[in-house]
């Protein structure tokens, strides 16, 4: 795919919806210093807030200097090698400015191949599961786009939330004007050539909703493992949620224990006893697929999906 055409699509997109021709490529590079362990500054947030790039001020606001310029200086460090340890260090950012949309912010300008802003069309579209804090519920969030970002490949996670947005909006013909209807098709069709068996990105989206293991094994066939091995955990995901909702006794807010809970609550019921070690390791891999330079192999993509399978005629 031509980088430069997709480019142009998505800031076409923006300045038919916003009226601005979008600039985030020259914040990104004010900030790749914080990538390297300087702390976060406020001059930074001002950077990143610049309405002559993007309507940072249409919708949010960062807390005054005085309120967060001290606890600015212990950000030492708090970027460098993400996603490593990326809950702890979003609990950290999460501490300073107390609302997760702006922590998400300044990791989608730092870190922009693998973090992006909360996007209400993607959260929508893809029923994104409710976590048990903030945090969690971002790092469900972000785990989609992840999955998304390796089936559009040259996509960096910040731009994924614009591939969902354009779908959506497609699908709802909320069309602005003709310009935005023929810049929206040919964004999909321009998505299109890079997915596998000529899979559509409206399909796409469906599947991690309906059945992600169709598309694990698709890209098995493609040899891309580690994309499989994505799919495949959110389709074991889905497996375990399916069966926590039909446990007698089931509480409000089971949706916020984590996947390790809700196996430990299913294992409790003798007919599940018996699958446990197989539940453990399907989140093991689960967990090595979705996070960035674990080792994931073919070996790991055949047993997932073929387990699975069977977990899903039993």
């Amino acid at each position: 795919m031509d980088k430069r055409k997709y480019k142009y699509l998505f800031r076409e997109l923006i300045r038919i919806r916003h009226g601005i021709d979008v600039d985030f490529e020259s914040i990104e590079k004010k900030l790749i210093h914080l990538r390297y362990g300087d702390p976060l500054t406020y001059s930074d947030l001002i950077t990143i807030a610049d309405d002559r790039c993007w309507p940072f001020s249409k919708y949010w606001m960062w807390p005054s200097k005085e309120q967060v310029n001290d606890k600015l200086k212990t950000t030492s460090d708090c970027f460098v090698d993400l996603p490593d340890s990326e809950e702890k260090k979003i609990g950290q950012l999460l501490d300073i400015f107390k609302n997760i949309s702006l922590v998400l912010i300044i990791l989608r300008f730092v870190h922009p191949r693998y973090y992006a802003i909360y996007s209400r069309p993607p959260l929508y579209i893809l029923r994104v599961e409710r976590g048990a804090n903030d945090i969690e519920e971002f790092m469900n969030y972000i785990n989609e786009l992840r999955i998304l970002k390796e089936s559009f490949e040259e996509f960096r996670t910040a731009e994924v939330d614009m591939i969902v947005w354009a779908i959506a909006e497609s699908c709802k013909k909320s069309f602005k004007s003709e310009e935005e209807e023929r810049t929206l098709t040919n964004f999909k069709k321009l998505l299109a050539e890079k997915l596998p068996e000529n899979l559509s990105p409206e399909e796409i989206i469906r599947y991690l909703l309906d059945d992600p293991l169709k598309i694990a094994e698709v890209y098995l066939r493609k040899n891309d493992y580690k994309t499989a091995g994505m799919w495949a955990g959110r389709a074991f995901e889905r497996y375990i949620n399916k069966i926590r909702r039909k446990l007698p006794g089931l509480s409000s807010g089971w949706e916020y224990d984590n996947l390790a809970e809700k196996i430990e609550k299913i294992c409790e019921e003798e007919k599940y006893k018996k699958k446990e070690k197989l539940y453990k390791k399907l989140k093991n891999l689960r967990n090595n697929a979705m996070h960035v330079g674990h080792p994931y192999s073919e070996d790991d993509a055949d047993y997932a999906i073929e387990e699975m399978n069977k977990l899903m005629e039993s």
